[in-house]
């Protein structure tokens, strides 16, 4: 854990420090004074719609298992931002989760199944991007097989965990087995629904081309011209560094990666945080008040 820690503050010193290096006073000052409000709007406007597609594309799954609201999918997706800055981003997705009520484990795998649809959307843009692979198309079709046939890898799950309830951890591996149970339930319901199954893939197109589409818009608020293709690059390398980094909300390495993606520049750089400002950063503050909200509530 000690080490984790390391590194993930190591990667943050990194990303600040060559994005520090990258940004020259003088032409951040001309940047940010003649930054066209316009284009900003612009960008925010996508933010919007890309949160309330996402909040739909979740809700959409919640419906199918256990009639969760929109208001209260809205709420518990929105405490995300939030509980991604404060705590490790796998934890901030488990804890959001229970906002929604009901089940829990039924309504993580609903949520599991979504973010699925968004990784296989992610992971083929880059394979179009970077260049077909023997390897990237293998791992593809696994996870799609994997959302397709998912009995058969309950099945094989579900007689690991039995193999070892027989072995003598009886206690444990049986409320694993019954966990694994709910999810598996959950999941198989949220994809009951073919059309609601399909549209996850298409909502899950149109959120990762609205938010390319705001790193263009930003980027034309501070005079920098960005193509459609650099757009896409900086927004897989900025996943890829947010990712890897272990640092809360991806801070700098969010950054980092979009400044290598579109090119190293002060307008580039700025560019940068006003669009993970205005995707993310500005989130977290709502988040913060809804989930206070909520524990209000009880």
């Amino acid at each position: 854990m000690e080490m984790k820690r390391i590194l993930t503050l190591a990667a943050l010193l990194i990303s600040l420090a060559y994005l520090y290096r990258v940004i020259d006073i003088d032409e951040l000052r001309l940047a940010l004074k003649t930054a066209s409000l316009e284009y900003i709007l612009i960008a925010f406007s996508l933010s919007v719609l890309t949160v309330i597609l996402s909040t739909l594309r979740w809700h959409l799954f919640l419906r199918e298992i256990q009639g969760t609201s929109f208001k209260e999918t809205l709420r518990a997706f929105i405490s995300g931002y939030y509980l991604m800055t404060v705590l490790p981003p796998s934890v901030g997705h488990v804890v959001k989760v229970k906002l929604v009520g009901g089940d829990y484990f039924k309504a993580l795998s609903s949520l599991a199944i979504g973010i699925s649809t968004e990784i296989l959307v992610v992971l083929s843009f880059a394979l179009i991007f970077f260049g077909l692979t023997k390897l990237g198309i293998l791992a593809l079709a696994l996870i799609l097989l994997a959302l397709i046939y998912e009995e058969s890898v309950y099945k094989a799950l579900d007689s690991f965990l039995k193999f070892w309830e027989r072995v003598g951890l009886k206690g444990l591996i049986s409320t694993l087995r019954a966990y694994l149970d709910r999810i598996y339930s959950g999941w198989k319901g949220a994809k009951n629904n073919k059309v609601v199954f399909l549209l996850s893939f298409l909502l899950s197109t149109v959120i990762i081309f609205l938010q390319v589409w705001g790193i263009i818009e930003v980027g034309k608020a501070f005079g920098l011209k960005v193509s459609m293709r650099r757009a896409l690059y900086g927004f897989l390398m900025s996943v890829l560094f947010a990712s890897l980094s272990g640092i809360p909300a991806g801070f700098g390495a969010n950054e980092f990666g979009l400044v290598l993606g579109i090119g190293a520049s002060t307008k580039a750089a700025v560019t940068a945080f006003v669009y993970k400002f205005l995707f993310q950063y500005v989130y977290s503050i709502v988040g913060a008040v809804a989930f206070y909200q909520a524990l209000n509530r009880g």
